[in-house]
């Protein structure tokens, strides 16, 4: 028997911070099915890449399966059993037909939560608002890493900072809600 799949946020966020692969996803948005060889040359790709980059998606709940004798055929489909999956697939969707600059920030918003260590900043940050010094504390990171780790989530609207203190944004955009949403829970 399988074991169920148990994504986690920032491996979900290093998955789709691709420009090759959010490019898959598109594709599926629009054929609807592919299967791996069809993919590939629609994107004239390696078969290898294709194939390595939808088991990824697939292994993120993004994707639904389906297997016909030799070939696998692969479109958009959250997996149930996966918390937040089917929240996640709908920003995506929605993003797919975004003007080229929303693409281009919400690339930029998954690369917010590629590292386990932003997902404890903003769980810290949802217990309760925090210093700089308090959340070092907090979140058993050193100085400068955290310094990094902040820095990156303020540019992605994620965190900000209010007389010395940081604090959760408000974003507008699904994405960055459901990423926001997710990080708030225990990593």
């Amino acid at each position: 028997m399988q074991e169920r799949l148990k994504p986690t946020l920032w491996r979900t966020c290093r998955a789709l911070a691709s420009k090759q692969r959010l490019n898959l996803i598109r594709l599926l948005d629009e054929h609807e099915e592919l299967t791996v060889s069809q993919a590939a040359n629609k994107t004239g790709r390696p078969l290898s890449g294709v194939s390595e980059d939808l088991r990824i998606l697939n292994a993120r709940g993004l994707l639904k399966v389906r297997r016909k004798g030799l070939y696998v055929h692969y479109r958009i489909g959250a997996d149930s059993s996966i918390s937040g999956a089917d929240t996640l697939v709908k920003a995506l969707k929605d993003l797919l037909h975004a003007a080229p600059d929303r693409q281009a920030a919400a690339l930029k918003a998954l690369t917010g939560f590629t590292h386990v260590r932003r997902h404890k900043i903003i769980y810290e940050l949802h217990q309760a608002p925090a210093s700089f010094g308090q959340l070092v504390l907090r979140c058993h990171i050193s100085a400068p890493s955290l310094k990094r780790h902040i820095r990156k989530l303020r540019d992605r609207g994620f965190v900000k900072l209010e007389k010395h203190i940081y604090h959760l944004a408000t974003p507008t955009d699904p994405l960055r809600r459901y990423l926001l949403s997710a990080a708030s829970k225990p990593p």
